[in-house]
């Protein structure tokens, strides 16, 4: 009699182990799929990270040849700064053929602000940090300059496209550079007007990369010498220096600069810039001068005014 109950007990044991038995498959298949998911993770990294287009990499092996801190270009205008019209420009003024990777930049690393220039910044390391941000100079802030906005970060030394400048003579973007070693450029891209090439800081060095045209303007200096009008004097040197007393004022020096070519004032305009002791410019204008016989014709176009008028007529200086 005792036989049959224990017989029983052990089919029931025995049946336990073999439901204990199925229910670990699942179990084993689950730990099978979370190994393999960090596998597919690495999988990807790898497309993530793409080479350098080789257009890039030869000029920042320039730039390092030269000893260059970074490079700039001025690519061109577009009508109202629409980066849509890039591909054309590029194209049409030689930058497509000349360095490739520019047409294929990222809109992430086209940088769009108030105005119509492009430009192109190309630091020479990969381990150079770059913030781009508005800048404001005007009468409001007594043409010190500020800071406003900040548009783009980077550290990891990208190429970037700027697109800005409203005015012809007074930037409106601000590029900060820093090197991995500490080297610090502030800068502000514009085009110098007595050349129209790139005005350049003095330090650290930067290189001109753009593409010039060949063609020369030619630069009329027929306004050279010493003129007066109704108690004013103004002059003008070979060596691009100027000087201008009102009628009941001291004299102020300066520069002037004649524009050749700008898609904001007539080409031959004239900048003046003048300060009486310090280096702030007391007196800043651009001019049209127009020589007839023994008589200039000066038209303000922008800027301060000579004797407070709009056109002021002088005559040669015995």
């Amino acid at each position: 009699m005792l036989r049959k109950p224990l017989l029983l007990c052990l089919l029931t044991l025995l049946c336990l182990g073999s439901l204990a038995a199925c229910g670990e498959a699942p179990a084993s298949a689950e730990e099978t799929i979370t190994q393999t998911e960090p596998s597919q993770t690495q999988e990807t990294e790898p497309s993530q990270s793409q080479e350098e287009a080789p257009s890039l990499t030869q000029l920042r092996a320039d730039l390092q040849a030269g000893d260059y801190f970074c490079g700039i270009a001025f690519l061109g205008t577009l009508p109202e700064g629409d980066p849509a019209g890039l591909p054309q420009l590029l194209q049409e003024k030689g930058y497509a053929e000349a360095y490739p990777f520019l047409a294929d930049l990222p809109q992430a690393q086209i940088v769009t602000h108030e105005g119509s220039q492009v430009y192109c910044l190309v630091p020479r390391d990969q381990e150079t940090s770059l913030t781009v941000q508005a800048y404001r100079s005007d009468a409001e802030n007594g043409y010190q300059g500020e800071v406003g906005d900040t548009l783009y970060t980077d550290t990891q030394g990208q190429p970037v496209i700027l697109i800005g400048n409203v005015s012809d003579v007074i930037p409106n973007l601000q590029v900060t550079l820093v090197g991995a070693d500490g080297t610090e450029l502030v800068y502000h891209p514009a085009l110098g007007l007595c050349d129209n090439t790139i005005a350049l800081p003095a330090t650290p060095k930067v290189y001109d990369f753009s593409l010039y045209s060949t063609e020369e303007t030619p630069v009329e200096t027929d306004f050279l010498g010493h003129w007066t009008a109704d108690g004013a004097e103004l002059s003008f040197a070979e060596d691009g220096t100027m000087t201008y007393t009102p009628p009941d004022g001291a004299a102020m020096t300066g520069t002037f600069y004649v524009i050749t070519t700008s898609s904001q004032y007539p080409a031959g305009s004239v900048l003046f810039e003048l300060s009486a002791e310090s280096n702030t410019p007391d007196f800043w204008g651009i001019f049209t001068l127009t020589v007839a016989g023994d008589t200039l014709t000066v038209d303000n176009v922008t800027g301060d005014r000579l004797l407070d008028q709009q056109t002021t007529t002088f005559s040669a200086a015995g």
